[in-house]
């Protein structure tokens, strides 16, 4: 059997010759030093699968799999790539430059590389299930900020209409607008900013009953009641991995402006009543932002990216 993706590739010492049945080889991409990934289609079902390559030489089916020490040359590999996006992009403002990319590989590639990556160069992200917001209690992170009262109850009743996605921010609780949204296999994900912090909504579209999760990079903390929880921060630092064009997305998004709200354009209401499909209307166009009390003084000063850097860096020296 002929297998060109697949030349010069040894399994336990000898060429790979067959394979299950069903299942072909898609394409062979390089990843970084000796390393290469093949990934694998199963006819059938569409369904995806890697081998990890050091050289010719088969090392794993899945990055997780791969022996301790090959799996840690593998991933500080991947540092130039990760670690920029990682200590910038996910939990801060963008960096002054933006670094190289993974658009090249296969997404299923990168998503093994960019979750085993945060899994275990970056500080551990607190799941809480969205329950604990419930109380409307006041929310402490780990990183020491605090959540108002309220605010992450708030947040997610945060629904999506048909227009802009707006939310009370639940640091200072002005309204925001989302800066960019992304589809994410069947979850769609929105990127805010306030000032210096970064946050994101991510909505499970296969789970339509559920609220939408809440994750605060820089904390590191993620509220959430999907089953893949853990998974997202991997994903959304996968995502900007393959996206390069995510800076400028980001870069050329707009604030919040008074008319997304319709602020403004009250004199332009009928002083009677609105029938019931003007009000299902309405609701549409606001339900994704809820108003909240004016914000008391910030005591705190504001957040940058150098938090989370500095405790990634503490626990890269580490490694």
């Amino acid at each position: 059997m002929t297998l060109p993706l697949l030349d010069g590739v040894k399994l336990d010492g000898f060429p790979v010759e067959q394979l299950y049945p069903g299942w072909s080889p898609s394409s062979r991409d390089v990843v970084a030093d000796d390393f290469s990934v093949v990934v694998f289609k199963e006819d059938a079902t569409g369904k995806q699968a890697c081998w990890w390559l050091e050289g010719d030489d088969y090392r794993a089916s899945h990055i997780l799999t791969l022996d301790e020490s090959v799996r840690k040359r593998l991933l500080v590999a991947m540092d130039g790539v990760f670690w920029p996006l990682a200590t910038g992009v996910l939990g801060a403002p963008l960096p002054p430059q933006v670094g190289p990319s993974c658009e090249t590989l296969p997404e299923i590639a990168v998503n093994e590389l960019s979750g085993s990556w945060i899994g275990g160069f970056a500080p551990h992200t607190l799941l809480l299930p969205s329950g604990h917001a419930d109380s409307g209690e006041a929310l402490p992170c780990p990183n020491g900020r605090q959540i108002g009262e309220n605010r992450i109850t708030a947040l997610l009743a945060a629904q999506r209409g048909h227009g802009p996605l707006i939310v009370s921010s639940p640091f200072t609780a002005l309204p925001l607008l989302a800066q960019i949204t992304f589809q994410m296999g069947s979850s769609s994900v929105s990127r805010f900013q306030d000032a210096d912090t970064v946050f994101y909504l991510i909505w499970n579209e296969a789970l339509p009953t559920l609220r939408p999760s809440f994750y605060y990079p820089d904390a590191p903390m993620l509220i959430s009641d999907d089953p893949a929880a853990a998974m997202i921060p991997g994903l959304i630092l996968g995502w900007y991995a393959r996206h390069p064009e995510h800076a400028s997305l980001i870069q050329e998004a707009r604030p919040f402006r008074a008319e997304d709200f319709g602020v403004g354009q009250a004199s332009g209401f009928r002083p009677n009543i609105p029938d019931e499909a003007s009000q299902s209307s309405a609701v549409t166009s606001v339900s994704s932002f809820i108003p909240a009390e004016q914000p008391p003084p910030i005591s705190h000063p504001p957040v940058s990216g150098q938090r989370l850097k500095s405790r990634i860096k503490s626990l890269f020296s580490r490694r």
